[in-house]
């Protein structure tokens, strides 16, 4: 039995804790020795890596990654304050943007994952259409809170994130993956995107992780939209994010192979066939989450996740 680091605070029921497992490996991308990652059965799954990958580790690798990654063009393009605070790209700029991801610098995974040439939101005056798992919008500017999270996260806020639980203690800025970011109106006094109304406490070490994390998820030009692996249905109404949780230790190309194959179209054919594999591969639970957007602005967050595949319950 191989030793074994249980990275107690990355949920795999949770998108955050989920993306921010997914981060890890892409900290040691470029290290000879990389983890491989797997999740426990428990009814709260967390993320396991091997024994030599301790959270000290971690921490000090995400700590040394971080920097670099913030002042990447990847986060940082350089064309204008306005386009590389947002990620809204002018078709122009989109191939300048997509172009870095040929480098093999730090962080050149990240501009495929957030923008797809060809791919235009020309409703806000023709500009690159993002990633699903966008969430951000009005005042809010994807790559300038990317670029904060990874300044100002401390090594207690990874630590923390990594074994958990999670303190909800700072007032940085958020991208909105974490389940409880779902509030609405209904629920809330307040609007839930006035910070000044109603400061939203965050969790900035699993945030910072899971921005390393989103480039394991490549984005398309669809026909009518940007396409994006794990997400279905449409960006207003109706869209999901699907992710698979799995029990053998899986490298990191392992690991984007299984990310590719989880779909949450349950009862189609494509579903039907897929599953027959899953236990084979591995595969203990298919999750999917719906992806909610805001009628004010289309800010997005995530509806409770659930279960729609499981290896205890295969058919």
């Amino acid at each position: 039995m191989m030793g074994e680091t249980h990275l107690t605070g990355l949920e795999g029921s949770n998108p955050l804790g989920f993306l921010a497992a997914l981060g890890v490996q892409v900290l040691f991308l470029d290290e000879v020795e990389q983890p491989r990652l797997w999740w426990t059965d428990d009814v709260m799954p967390h993320a396991v890596v091997e024994s030599q990958f301790t959270v000290d580790r971690i921490v000090s690798q995400a700590l040394r990654k971080f920097p670099q990654w913030r002042v990447s063009p990847a986060l940082a393009p350089g064309f204008g304050a306005e386009a590389s605070d947002s990620g809204k790209f002018k078709p122009e700029d989109i191939r300048r943007y997509l172009e870095y991801s040929l480098s093999g610098d730090v962080g050149h995974s990240l501009p495929t994952a957030l923008v797809a040439e060809g791919s235009l939101d020309r409703s806000k005056g023709i500009v690159a259409k993002p990633s699903d798992l966008y969430f951000t919008a009005g005042q809010q500017r994807f790559l300038s809170i990317a670029r904060e999270i990874l300044e100002d996260v401390a090594r207690d806020d990874v630590v923390n994130g990594l074994v958990g639980p999670w303190r909800y203690s700072s007032r940085l800025s958020s991208l909105m993956w974490d389940v409880t970011d779902d509030r609405t109106y209904a629920l809330t006094a307040a609007d839930p995107t006035n910070n000044t109304l109603n400061p939203k406490l965050t969790n900035p070490g699993p945030e910072a992780l899971a921005i390393l994390g989103l480039s394991r998820y490549p984005v398309f030009a669809g026909r009518d939209r940007t396409l994006t692996r794990g997400c279905a249905g449409e960006w207003r109404r109706g869209g999901s994010f699907t992710w698979p949780l799995w029990s053998r230790p899986a490298g990191r190309g392992a690991a984007d192979s299984l990310l590719a194959h989880a779909t949450a179209d349950a009862g189609t054919r494509k579903f039907e066939t897929q599953r027959k594999w899953y236990g084979s591969w591995g595969i203990t639970q298919i999750m999917t989450a719906t992806i909610r957007r805001s009628d004010q602005g289309g800010y997005g967050t995530f509806g409770p996740p659930r279960i729609i595949w499981s290896a205890a319950d295969p058919l």
